[in-house]
């Protein structure tokens, strides 16, 4: 017999919901109840007893079956298949649960942004910079300051380096073996060629044409101790190289800064390792450019030829008067070896002043400075940048009172020759000079 899930009488009969419920309404007392209504189609009939009020008929409403509240619709728990037979509904998958979203501060629900407060983007709070940001930004500041101060100094170096004139004072031929320490020659010209008409008579130069060695000092610079800066007069009657004997300053004339340099190798005994000309016009121009040079005098000078009239005491001396004052022989008594020692006395002063902190560590006064000085200055082909600085170093620390000053140690201040008056050099005190400095020893001559 054919199995008929309608003649199952013991099958539970489906649910209906009713009809007749409007969104809204409220749900009786009864809404908990399944809804089951009858299906004998018998009026009244709930199934129940016929009770109207359990299944939630309203009788104030008149029992208008479109008035009576519809409970609540509960989703079907399964379903019966083909054979009849009961399928529960499958449960839904639950979801991953959520972590609780973090409390906003300043309290208040989660998510929301706290009261009193508008809502703000994602971005975290500004963190107030305290004091070591300050200091990070004052550091950096601070280091650009001196990286562009430190790129200014070598631009205006490079600058001035590159604007000196370069001669040809390399000897050539046989030379003297290397020394102990960096020997350097430094030269003042009588050349009139910067100078104007005006100003050569002012000066009291003359009209000479020409250029010759009008100072000449040694500067010897050791490994380990203290420099020395030796004046060779310019009168001295020394050998020339292919010239025979002649004046020291006669080697310029003839030669140039090549000759001048080759004689006093060979006077000497040290090998050259640089080589600086300035001539009478630049002596001037540096000197104004600097403000003036302070010199303290022991006693009034007056030269007629020179041009000067100086007091007795401390005074700064201007271009004109400085030149002067380091020309002038006719008025002491000394001559030439007077002479010799103002020129070293007054050098000195000159690096010390164009050394000073105002002047170096300022790059356009130093770009002023170096430009006047560059005008006027010559080096050797030979001189490089390094030897450059260890020469003025070195006169910077005779300026202040370091080192030794000395002249040439002399025989005879006035030995007639057959060119004229020349300065005699003491051949035993001379080679004892210039072999302590070859060996890097202590001179031990007086001054």
């Amino acid at each position: 017999m054919p199995h008929r899930p309608e003649d199952d009488w013991t099958r539970p009969l489906p649910r209906r919901p009713r009809t007749g419920r409007r969104p809204g309404d409220p749900v009786g007392r009864d809404a908990a109840y399944d809804g089951y209504e009858g299906g004998d189609g018998f009026e009244g009939d709930d199934g129940f007893g016929g009770d109207p009020g359990y299944d939630g008929y309203d009788g104030r409403r008149g029992g208008d079956e479109a008035t009576r509240p519809v409970p609540r619709q509960e989703p079907s728990r399964g379903h019966y298949d083909e054979n009849g037979d009961w399928v529960p509904r499958p449960r839904p998958r639950e979801r991953p649960r959520q972590g609780p979203r973090p409390a906003a501060s300043g309290g208040g629900p989660p998510g929301r942004p706290p009261a009193g407060r508008r809502a703000t983007s994602s971005r975290p709070p500004r963190r107030r910079r305290g004091p070591r940001y300050g200091l990070r930004r004052l550091a950096v500041v601070l280091g650009l300051a001196l990286t562009a101060y430190v790129v200014s100094m070598v631009v205006v170096l490079a600058l001035l380096w590159n604007g000196l004139v370069r001669v040809d004072a390399t000897p050539e031929g046989t030379r003297p073996a290397g020394s102990a320490g960096s020997a350097y020659l430094l030269v003042g010209t009588d050349s009139r060629d910067q100078l104007t008409e005006e100003q050569r008579g002012e000066f009291g130069t003359g009209y000479a044409e020409g250029s010759r060695a009008d100072t000449v000092m040694l500067l010897h610079v050791p490994t380990v101790g203290e420099p020395t800066l030796v004046s060779l007069p310019r009168d001295s009657f020394v050998d020339v190289p292919g010239h025979g004997l002649d004046k020291l300053n006669a080697a310029h004339s003839i030669g140039g800064p090549e000759l001048l340099a080759a004689t006093v190798e060979g006077a000497t005994g040290l090998r050259l390792d640089g080589y600086l000309e300035i001539g009478f016009g630049g002596f001037v121009g540096v000197v104004e450019e600097v403000g003036g040079v302070r010199m303290c005098l022991d006693a009034p000078i007056q030269d007629e030829k020179a041009h000067i009239d100086l007091a007795a005491g401390c005074q700064e001396l201007t271009g004109p008067e400085a030149l002067g004052y380091v020309r002038m022989r006719y008025s002491d008594p000394r001559g030439d070896i007077g002479r010799v020692e103002r020129q070293r006395e007054f050098l000195a002063a000159l690096v010390a002043r164009m050394a000073s902190p105002a002047t170096v560590l300022n790059p356009v006064r130093l770009h002023d400075v170096g430009s006047a000085t560059g005008e006027a200055v010559a080096v050797g082909e030979d001189t490089s940048v390094l030897e450059a600085a260890r020469m003025a170093l070195a006169m910077r620390g005779i300026a202040s009172g370091g080192g030794v000053s000395v002249t040439v140690p002399v025989a005879d201040a006035n030995y007639q020759t057959t060119v004229g008056s020349a300065v005699l050099w003491d051949e035993q005190r001379a080679a004892e000079l210039f072999g302590a400095l070859r060996r890097g020893e202590s001179v031990s001559i007086e001054p």
